[in-house]
C-alpha cells in the first residue's frame, strides 16, 4: 500500500517544494548516510535531509546527514505514507517532522508558529502553492492533519537502528568497523 501511495504522491500536479517534498531520485540525493536499498520519497531541500522508505518496511524515514552522531542519522517519521502525509498536513511542511528528533514539544509548537507566521515580498504566492499542494494531497489520499510530536517521538523512541544496513561510505566517514 505504501509503495502504491508513493506512485499516486509522485503523480499529483503540485508544488512539491511549497511542502518540503522535492522530488528526484535517490541516485542525485544519497549520502552517506542513506540506508542501503532505500526507496526516496523527498527532500527538504537543505542539509541533504531527505525521506526514505526501506525494503519490507512500510514506515517513512527521515535521513539527516547533519544530525552528527551515529544511530540518529536515520529515523522513523511515520509508520506508513498516508500517516507520514497526514503529519505533513499538520505541520504545513515535512521540515518539521526531520527536527522533532531533538526538540521539546514546546520548542516544536514554537517552530509551527513562527513558519505560520512568515512572510516576506512573494510569500503570497508561496503559501497558495502550498495550500493547494496540502488540499490535493488530503482529497486524493482522503486524510486529514494528524498532530505528530507524540507519535513520532514514540516511534524514535522504539526504533532499534541496528536493523539498518548502510554502505562501506558510511563506516568509513565514521571510522568505524564494519559489523
Amino acid at each position: 500500500m505504501t509503495r502504491d501511495d508513493l506512485k499516486t504522491f509522485r503523480a499529483l500536479d503540485i508544488d512539491f517544494d511549497s511542502i518540503g517534498l522535492l522530488q528526484g531520485g535517490a541516485d542525485d540525493f544519497a549520502y552517506f548516510c542513506t540506508p542501503v536499498d532505500a526507496e526516496f520519497v523527498g527532500r527538504i531541500g537543505c542539509d541533504g535531509v531527505h525521506f526514505v522508505l526501506l525494503p519490507g518496511d512500510e514506515a517513512v524515514y527521515c535521513v539527516d546527514p547533519a544530525m552528527g552522531e551515529e544511530g540518529k542519522y536515520v529515523l522513523p517519521v511515520g509508520r506508513d505514507f498516508r500517516e507520514f502525509l497526514s503529519f505533513v498536513l499538520y505541520c504545513r511542511d515535512a521540515n518539521p517532522l526531520s527536527q522533532i528528533w531533538w526538540m521539546s514539544e514546546e520548542r516544536f509548537r514554537n517552530l509551527l508558529a513562527e513558519d505560520a507566521a512568515a512572510s516576506w515580498p512573494g510569500s503570497e504566492t508561496y503559501f497558495k502553492a502550498k495550500d493547494e499542494a496540502l488540499a490535493q494531497i488530503a482529497e486524493t489520499f482522503g486524510i486529514a492533519p494528524v498532530e505528530p510530536f507524540e507519535k513520532v517521538k514514540a516511534l524514535q523512541a522504539a526504533f532499534n537502528p541496528d536493523a539498518l544496513k548502510f554502505s562501506d561510505e558510511y563506516y568509513d566517514t565514521l571510522g568505524i568497523e564494519r559489523e
